[in-house]
């Protein structure tokens, strides 16, 4: 359990990594981020489908597991609808400035510190179901699907980073301060792995059930969040090659693994 702590720690502390570039360095061109946004989309959406739903598929007890299959799915979409109707936040698609404008320049500082919180509310609300994955992941004995949603939510949190930092830079919020807000949401990835590992070993045969969980609440992510923010501004082309480089990412990290 110690092992899964750190390392989904590692991977939501990314989101602070991601941030430096915004809060640090100046210029970081919007065309560049969608793509890696997009990447992030594949990444994520293979580790949910060749990953996740595949080793479900696998330890599920045939036609028998299929209720079970179907039900997480949609329980890990359905849990995402509730979290976002009840919980204050603000998509990511709602982002529309470039990262590249800078701090403050013609951006109100009360509604663009708003709207950085809400960010913030948003991005946290998107660890839970990560969490969830990592934890089941490292709990379903597979090493390997382990590694494979490490490396794909690592990735995507070090994008969100900068998201979540823009408006807080162009607020005028310092950047420690900022820092320590992007870094305190990605906090949330331990607990939930946490509890997806105890879940988990808890009952085994309740893990095709809660892979099928946390697949279900990626894939809803990455398409209500992810991949509508990378298609957000003109810059289609590099985020939907981003998506097919994630994809090849997943094949090439799934066949060193082993998986």
């Amino acid at each position: 359990m110690i092992r899964i702590l750190l390392i989904a720690t590692g991977i939501g502390l990314a989101v602070a990594v991601g941030a430096l570039p915004v809060l640090w360095v100046r210029g970081l061109p919007r065309k560049l981020y969608d793509g890696m946004l997009g990447a992030a989309a594949g990444l994520m959406l293979s580790a949910a489908t060749l990953g996740l739903l595949d080793h479900a598929t696998e330890i599920a007890p045939g036609p028998a597991g299929i209720p079970s299959l179907v039900f997480g799915f949609l329980a890990g979409i359905g849990i995402l609808i509730v979290l976002e109707r009840f919980l204050p936040h603000r998509h990511a698609k709602g982002h529309r400035d470039h990262i590249e404008e800078g701090h403050g320049h013609g951006v109100e500082a009360a509604p663009a510190k708003r709207h950085g919180m809400l960010m913030a509310g948003a991005m946290t609300l998107h660890r839970i179901p990560e969490g969830i994955a990592i934890g089941a992941g490292f709990a379903s004995g597979a090493e390997s699907l382990g590694v494979l949603l490490a490396v794909a939510i690592g990735f995507q949190n070090l994008c969100e980073g900068a998201v979540t930092a823009a408006p807080l830079g162009r607020a005028g919020v310092g950047r420690g301060k900022a820092l320590a807000i992007v870094a305190g949401t990605g906090l949330v990835v331990p607990v939930a792995a946490a509890g997806g590992a105890l879940a988990g070993r808890a009952s085994e045969g309740a893990l095709p059930f809660l892979l099928s969980l946390a697949a279900g609440a990626l894939v809803y992510l990455t398409s209500t969040e992810i991949i509508p923010e990378s298609h957000s501004h003109g810059n289609e082309s590099a985020a939907s090659i981003g998506i097919v480089a994630g994809f090849v990412a997943t094949i090439v990290v799934r066949s060193l693994v082993g998986h």
